[in-house]
């Protein structure tokens, strides 16, 4: 968990944009915009878990009684409301609000469950207007701190090694999930936690979001590893490419526009620069070479608690990088049905560039047969 320090900065803010709107309260549950107030990273179930703060009162979690340790055990925040399997526990929430039925004012996140939002509308009677509480954290959330950032450099070592480990031990016969549990084994290993880890062979990695699956390597096939993991709940995210004995000459040309798109942005990309623009900077590389239509995505996407979340590096967008911004570069060409080739770093902007938040060579990397 980061520094309390940090945490209460953020309730800060919070707590006096709910005062200058005139908001009752804000309610959230599990979500990353949670985890970014709390420091709890917890999928909710049928049992309602949930976040309330208020313009002067300290933060509220409404939890299960049974998981009441559990949860003080993983945040800064010391006032609970634990609730009995025999408690309504939107009652609890309700009368935590101090108003009349029908007077509360609330912030909820976007992320809530309808069912969820339904039984609070029961439970307070309606409210007096409701609204979305996301676009001001999504906003907090665009630009990490130090300590934010050292994580995510954290997990970029682990990735790294973890990738190289099974890049180095990927065989002939071997399928996409055996060599995909090979990344996941070595980051726990390494006191990670893995998140996503596609392991795509030959015809496969033309196909830019394939779920790795039964396919056995062979020989000349082509291997794509796009892998992640976590460090206290910020991410990183790596792709790198490898080829069972030779590349073919295609193989070898299309590696290396790639590698000129992707070295070419992180040359160019630096705080002003709109995401747009950004994003064109390796795709005219790419077009320009031939392979415009197999360039089938967007540069990059922003990263931290999420794996995707803004800012954006895509076609149209106008949002201005500014340091302390975090993203992927991420240039790529699927040939359908023969192979694709991905090279994927993540930076983070700073005031003269970017300083890289991934640390693999980024060679071709030869698969002994």
């Amino acid at each position: 968990m980061l520094d309390r320090a940090v945490y209460h900065e953020r309730m800060g803010r919070i707590q006096k944009h709910l005062a200058d709107t005139g908001a009752t309260m804000a309610i959230l549950t599990p979500s990353p915009a949670f985890q970014y107030l709390t420091g709890i990273d917890y999928e909710m179930r049928e049992r309602l878990v949930a976040l309330i703060v208020k313009p002067a009162a300290n933060p509220l979690l409404v939890v299960p009684a049974f998981e009441e340790s559990d949860h003080a055990a993983h945040t800064w925040i010391q006032d609970f409301s634990p609730w009995a399997e025999e408690d309504d526990p939107y009652g609890l929430v309700a009368a935590a609000s101090g108003t009349q039925a029908g007077e509360s004012a609330v912030l909820m996140n976007d992320a809530m469950p309808l069912g969820v939002f339904w039984n609070l509308q029961k439970a307070f009677r309606g409210f007096k207007s409701s609204a979305s509480i996301t676009p001001l954290i999504s906003s907090l959330r665009l630009r990490k701190s130090g300590e934010e950032i050292a994580l995510m450099k954290r997990a970029g070592k682990v990735i790294d090694a973890a990738m190289m480990k099974a890049f180095r031990e990927a065989r002939v016969g071997m399928s996409e999930v055996e060599v995909r549990q090979i990344v996941q084994n070595e980051i726990i290993q390494l006191g990670a936690t893995p998140t996503f880890a596609a392991v795509q062979f030959g015809e496969n990695s033309a196909r830019p979001h394939h779920d790795s699956g039964s396919r056995l390597l062979r020989k000349n096939d082509l291997v794509l590893m796009d892998c992640g993991c976590s460090i206290e709940g910020y991410n990183t995210d790596q792709t790198r490419v490898g080829v069972v004995g030779e590349p073919t000459e295609e193989m070898e040309r299309v590696y290396d526009i790639v590698l000129k798109a992707e070295e070419t942005a992180l040359e160019k990309i630096r705080s002003g620069l709109a995401c747009g623009a950004a994003d064109g900077i390796a795709r005219r590389i790419i077009e320009d070479a031939g392979y415009g239509e197999e360039f089938t995505h967007r540069l990059g996407h922003g990263i931290g608690l999420e794996v995707h979340e803004p800012p954006y590096i895509v076609r149209g967008n106008p949002t201005e990088l500014l340091p302390g911004m975090c993203h992927s570069v991420e240039p790529g060409i699927y040939i359908e049905g023969n192979f694709g080739i991905r090279i994927e770093d993540l930076v983070c902007i700073t005031e003269s560039g970017v300083d890289l938040l991934t640390f693999s060579p980024r060679d071709f990397i030869e698969i002994p047969i």
